[in-house]
């Protein structure tokens, strides 16, 4: 459930401490690499849970926050300094998790379509915690995919609504919906799988 609050400006840097995002991007944009440093840095966690709503391996989502943060750094002269950092970062992070989720879809697909239909064939076993996973993990393959990550943010990794809506550059409604509409989708799919009632 949503946490306390992850200070997102406020990280350990030096005089970077307190310093805007959008600040810090222009000193990378000036030549000063420590910047971006402490930009990564604040960023990390969040990034790796916006790929990790579309990666369903470890070393995936560990590739791919990588990716993001070197793809930032090549693009970091485009930015516009006078427009919120964190959701240009979310939209490299989301181009990137796609590009790599795109040659594997089919796969993945598949895998949650077993995984749904042994659960089904079984509805009354007790499931292992990496088998509710791997449903849980179905499920959210088939959502919108800002539905899935204000979900994970949100719900899995304790973001606040505000600290949600700042990252994905939607507001704080925006995130309450999509996570109430993901935990509908969810109790919906898997309450008949894990010995729920049959109704939905």
């Amino acid at each position: 459930m949503a946490g306390g609050g992850h200070g997102f400006d406020t990280m350990p840097g030096g005089d970077v401490v307190g310093t805007p995002d959008e600040f810090l991007a222009r000193r990378v944009q000036a030549g000063e690499r420590e910047a971006f440093a402490e930009l990564a840095r604040r960023y990390l966690r969040p990034i790796h849970a916006v790929v990790g709503s579309f990666l369903p391996e470890p070393a995936d989502v560990e590739d791919a926050a990588q990716e993001t943060f070197l793809r930032a750094l090549e693009a970091i002269e485009g930015f516009d300094p006078d427009r919120s950092f964190a959701p240009w970062l979310y939209q490299i992070a989301r181009n990137v998790a796609r590009n790599r989720l795109d040659h594997r879809r089919r796969w993945r697909t598949e895998d949650a379509g077993d995984d749904l239909a042994s659960a089904s064939a079984n509805p009354g076993t007790s499931m292992e915690r990496t088998e509710i996973r791997s449903l849980v993990d179905g499920v959210l393959a088939h959502m919108p995919d800002k539905r899935r990550t204000a979900f994970r943010l949100f719900d899995i990794e304790g973001y606040t609504s505000a600290e949600t809506a700042r990252l994905m550059g939607i507001s704080e409604g925006t995130v309450r919906s999509h996570v109430h509409h993901a935990r509908r989708k969810l109790r919906t799919e898997l309450e008949p799988l894990l010995g729920g009632e049959e109704g939905r």
